[in-house]
C-alpha cells in the first residue's frame, strides 16, 4: 500500500513537471537548498525544534504514507529522544521544477518513552515541493536496511 501511494505521488510530480524547463543554476540551487534543509531537519529532530520542523514539513506531510504530520510531530516532540541521527553519504537530489526527490541513507538511534526503540540504518526517499518560494518535504518513504 505504501509503495502504491509513493508511486502515485511520484507520478503526479513527474506529470506536472515533465514539460517545464529550468536553468542549471536554478536546479543546482534547489539541490543545495534541499541538502541543507535535510541537515536542518535532522538537527531539529535531535533538538526537538518544533519551529524548524514546522517550516520544513509540509502541512500534508506523511511518513510512509501512513504516519501523518500531527502524529509524527507529537512523537518527535514528546516521545522520541534521539541519541544519534546521521546522513550516511551525500543524498542524491533530482529536481523536477517545483518538486524534487532526495534519496539517501541514514543511521538513527533513539528511545521511545525511555525504552530503546531505534538503532538501525534506513534507506530514504523524500519528495519535496516548493510552495510560496520555500521547499518543504511532502513525503518520506523509509525502509530499515540494517539493525545495529
Amino acid at each position: 500500500m505504501n509503495k502504491v501511494i509513493f508511486l502515485f505521488l511520484l507520478g503526479i510530480v513527474f506529470n506536472f513537471t515533465s514539460n517545464a524547463q529550468f536553468s542549471q543554476g536554478a536546479t543546482d540551487s534547489a539541490k543545495s537548498e534541499i541538502q541543507q534543509l535535510t541537515t536542518e531537519w535532522n538537527k531539529a529532530i535531535i533538538n526537538r525544534d518544533s519551529l524548524t520542523l514546522s517550516k520544513i514539513l509540509a502541512p500534508d506531510y506523511s511518513l510512509n504514507g501512513s504516519v501523518f504530520r500531527d502524529v509524527w510531530m507529537n512523537n518527535t516532540m514528546h516521545h522520541i529522544v534521539t541519541d544519534s541521527l546521521a546522513v550516511l553519504g551525500q543524498p542524491t537530489v533530482t529536481v523536477y521544477g517545483q518538486s524534487a526527490k532526495s534519496e539517501g541513507s541514514f543511521f538513527w538511534k533513539a528511545t521511545f518513552d525511555g525504552k530503546p526503540k531505534i538503532n538501525a540504518e534506513y534507506a530514504i526517499n523524500d519528495i519535496w515541493i516548493k510552495r510560496n518560494g520555500h521547499w518543504q518535504v511532502l513525503l518520506r518513504m523509509s525502509l530499515q536496511t540494517k539493525i545495529r
